[in-house]
């Protein structure tokens, strides 16, 4: 695991960063450095959470430990017979001034109509605030505006894990109100209450202010309407496992994200009607090998498959297609929001 030093609030620490890589060496079998941190505010990882151990949002403590059925093959069946909602989220009032910190948080990138976003490690996509400042860094959102812009909060001396972005680009700043809130190149994060479910982009270009994070902390500033959608690629697993989450129990694939269904589908017989833009951020679940799939905790006599028009043999759940959310990066945790548009976890 390599860690390394955050920027200490505005004051980057360029010279601590080359001093803790020199101090590393080269010797592979060495153990990890103990954690630097920035300022007493934040510890840099520049790893996913899941190599830590962490699972969930890093909201709670770990989930339970998974189960341990010894997982089987199903036998490759007969090929059996084989328009997503509409949704503009509006923002409800809320009486909090600003959210929880969480113990540790998790920046990942993600591949979305209007390029390359970044996001939380439950998939939803963070904005930046064209009033706020990066040089020095500061935030002008407080009151009624956290309410539809969250800040994205840590508490002081927790972890942020850096997956797939240059962890020199992730700082943090203390809030007015004492608040820890996470920075990407120098500009401090938040998220959209309108967004309801991992990779949405219902905040972006609001105001002509609020506008997704680019991994190098630039704002996107294209219009969702001239991107071309497309479907996401298939999520290829080669298990899919009971587990007891802390919201409860799920099927999860072999990265440990929660499988889900969509109230739109058909299951007599078995048809997705996620299409469009639905179709790029669910990602059909399919076998990596062939039409077999193991089963960790699973009835071998409730799981199937169907043909999708593109060939690919989608896994289904009591008749249920079942897809993976592209944005989620998140372990044993449920979208509860992901509900409002029809997408229940499979259990």
């Amino acid at each position: 695991m390599a860690w390394t030093p955050a920027r200490a609030l505005t004051v980057p620490l360029a010279a601590v960063v080359l001093l803790a890589a020199a101090c590393a060496g080269s010797d592979s079998n060495a153990p990890a450095p103990a954690p630097v941190l920035a300022g007493g505010e934040i510890q840099l990882v520049d790893e996913p959470a899941a190599s830590a151990g962490l699972t969930g949002d890093g909201r709670a403590d770990d989930a339970p430990p998974a189960a341990t059925t010894k997982p089987s093959d199903t036998a490759e069946p007969a090929d059996p017979a084989a328009t997503a909602r509409p949704s503009t989220p509006t923002v409800q009032p809320s009486t909090a001034t600003a959210p929880a910190p969480a113990k540790w948080v998790q920046l990942s990138t993600n591949k979305a109509s209007i390029g390359e976003t970044v996001t939380d490690v439950t998939g939803f996509t963070l904005y930046r605030f064209a009033d706020d400042s990066a040089e020095p860094p500061t935030s002008t959102c407080a009151g009624e505006c956290v309410r539809s812009w969250p800040p994205l909060l840590i508490q002081a001396g927790g972890r942020v894990f850096v997956d797939g972005m240059k962890t020199d680009d992730i700082g943090a700043i203390r809030r007015p109100d004492g608040g820890v809130q996470v920075t990407i190149g120098g500009w401090p994060a938040y998220r959209f209450a309108g967004d309801t479910v991992p990779g949405d982009l219902n905040g972006q270009g609001i105001d002509n202010a609020w506008f997704a994070f680019a991994p190098d902390g630039r704002a996107i500033d294209s219009l969702i309407a001239t991107a071309v959608v497309k479907a996401a690629p298939p999520d290829r697993t080669r298990t899919l496992a009971a587990r007891k989450s802390k919201a409860g129990p799920i099927v999860v694939d072999d990265d440990g994200a929660t499988i889900y269904r969509f109230d739109d589908d058909v299951t007599d017989p078995p048809t997705s009607n996620c299409t469009g833009a639905c179709a790029a951020r669910w990602q059909p679940v399919v076998a990596a090998s062939g039409g077999k799939v193991k089963l960790d905790g699973i009835d071998a006599d409730r799981v199937w498959w169907m043909r999708r028009k593109d060939g690919t043999r989608q896994v289904t759940l009591d008749g249920s297609p079942l897809y993976r959310n592209v944005a989620d990066k998140s372990t044993d945790t449920i979208i509860a929001s992901a509900a409002a548009q029809g997408w229940t976890p499979a259990r």
